[in-house]
C-alpha cells in the first residue's frame, strides 16, 4: 500500500509500506494493505512503518488527520519529521521545535514593537485634536 505524509509545506514521505502503526485519541492502530476505509485523528507521536524489504522507517507527527482507502494511507500533520533511526530522529525533531520556538518569540517580539508603535500614533494623534 501507498503511504504518503504531508506537513503543511512538503511531502514528508511518500513510499511503499506493508504495514503502519498510528496512534489516534483511543490508543494505538495497525494498518495493513486491504485495511477497511477509515479517517481519524492523530495524536502526537510516532508513525511506524514497515516497508516490503523489512526496514523500519519512523515519522514523528504533531497530530494531524488519517485517511485510509485499501490501497493508500495519506496522513497530513501540522508538523511531521521522518527517519530510519529513532534517536537521530529524537535529536532532529528537538531541533526542530527548538527552531520554531526561537521563531515565535521573535515574531511576537516584532508583533508587540508593532502594537506598541501603533499605540502610539493613536495616542499622538488624538493629542493633536484628530489632526496629521
Amino acid at each position: 500500500m501507498r503511504l504518503q505524509v504531508m506537513s503543511c509545506t512538503d511531502v514528508v514521505l511518500d513510499q511503499e509500506a506493508v504495514h503502519v502503526t498510528v496512534e489516534d485519541p483511543t490508543g494505538s492502530l495497525g494498518i495493513r494493505p486491504g485495511h477497511a476505509p477509515l479517517v481519524t485523528p492523530l495524536v502526537q507521536g510516532i508513525v511506524y512503518v514497515r516497508t516490503g524489504t523489512g526496514s523500519d522507517t519512523y515519522v514523528a507527527v504533531n497530530g494531524g488527520v488519517m485517511v485510509v482507502t485499501p490501497d493508500t494511507i495519506r496522513i497530513a500533520s501540522r508538523q511531521a519529521v521522518a527517519g530510519s533511526d529513532l534517536r537521530h530522529l529524537e535529536t532532529t525533531v528537538l531541533h526542530q521545535f527548538e527552531a520554531e520556538a526561537e521563531a515565535d518569540r521573535t515574531n511576537h517580539t516584532a508583533f508587540e514593537k508593532m502594537r506598541l508603535s501603533f499605540l502610539r500614533r493613536v495616542t499622538d494623534f488624538e493629542r493633536s485634536g484628530g489632526r496629521l
